[in-house]
């Protein structure tokens, strides 16, 4: 990994670790003079939008196939619809920090979802790195209670949990566009049709009310929390392990708390210390390898294939074709080059 990319990484992880941890009090906000389906509707249409023109301005759109399209609207609908529409109607009973407490499912279905995928275990650097996560936030949450009675409310973030889990292994593994930008627009853009569809029929429009603190969250999420945040994430899901970018949900809780503590909602103490601890341990376990060898672990292409008698070149950029004693294998060159097809973000 040369030091340009590894730079990258660091400011997309930074982006995703800062930005997603402040979208649950911003969704709390937001739902509390808007609907929830509505409020995530019109975030998934604003990031959509201020990407498609940021692309056009650029003169980098491309011609999507209609299998990058029924990509975009699988992923679009599990992420969105699924996890996100669910998770705001959720956050009108249950606080942004217990949201993101059972958040922290996301890294351990990943995990699971791409090892079934995969066909084999995870590497013990990754099972130590969850188990930290989860006793951080198990540290994290352990002197506000669970709130047992909102059973119901639990299950249905847990859920949440799969669906973005399974929402983003088939963006990551699925036809798609060259373009990162590009890939993240088209599933906010099909995300927003089938949210926005989902509200109209079932979401009473007449109370919404668009006030300063509602009007401020809502910018902030189609900003930052949705057009930069789900951009910096869908490029490192291209160019670093699931486990790696699920970390995230480890991190957030710390975020939400810490802005609590900002807002006056909550107080930072030992166990807050201890948590981020373990925390900070279970990201540097699960991107171990990649702190300590220059390698990348990127998503294949689709399309991609592992035969023998192609001229090298002739299966895309940065690829070629070898036999080594009658074995056909296929060979990434200079895998790391920001410049090359599949880890350009725009």
């Amino acid at each position: 990994m040369n030091r340009n990319t590894r730079w990258a990484m660091v400011a997309a992880f930074g982006v995703v670790y800062l930005f997603w941890g402040g979208t649950f009090l911003a969704i709390r906000y937001a739902v509390t003079d808007l609907p929830p389906l509505l409020t995530i509707g019109l975030r998934c249409a604003g990031g959509a939008a201020v990407l498609f023109g940021w692309l056009a301005v650029r003169g980098r759109l491309e011609r999507a196939s209609l299998a990058a399209w029924g990509t975009a609207a699988v992923a679009g609908a599990l992420l969105f619809l699924a996890c996100h529409g669910v998770m705001a109607s959720v956050e009108q009973r249950v606080s942004s920090g217990e949201t993101a407490v059972w958040m922290t499912a996301i890294p351990l279905w990943l995990v699971i979802l791409d090892a079934i995928r995969a066909r084999r275990r995870p590497a013990l650097s990754v099972i130590l790195g969850l188990g930290l996560g989860a006793a951080g936030v198990g540290v994290l949450s352990a002197g506000d209670g669970m709130h047992p009675e909102r059973a119901a409310d639990h299950a249905a973030l847990l859920a949440c949990a799969f669906g973005w889990a399974l929402g983003s292994l088939v963006g990551r593994h699925g036809p798609r566009p060259v373009s990162a930008v590009q890939s993240t627009a088209m599933q906010l853009l099909t995300g927003s049709v089938f949210v926005l569809l989902a509200s109209a029929l079932f979401e009473p429009w007449s109370g919404a009310r668009l006030t300063a603190r509602s009007a401020g969250s809502l910018g902030f999420l189609i900003v930052c929390g949705t057009a930069i945040g789900l951009a910096a994430y869908t490029w490192l899901l291209r160019v670093t392990t699931p486990a790696a970018v699920g970390t995230f949900s480890f991190v957030n809780p710390v975020i939400a708390l810490l802005l609590g503590w900002a807002v006056g909602d909550d107080r930072l103490g030992a166990r807050t210390l201890v948590a981020t601890g373990l925390i900070i341990s279970a990201v540097l376990a699960t991107q171990w390898k990649g702190l300590i060898g220059p390698r990348l672990a990127p998503a294949a292409a689709p399309g991609l294939r592992d035969v023998a008698d192609e001229r090298p070149g002739a299966l895309g950029p940065g690829t070629a074709a070898a036999v080594t004693g009658g074995e056909r294998r296929l060979r990434l060159v200079d895998p790391v080059r920001p410049s090359t097809a599949w880890v350009r973000l725009s």
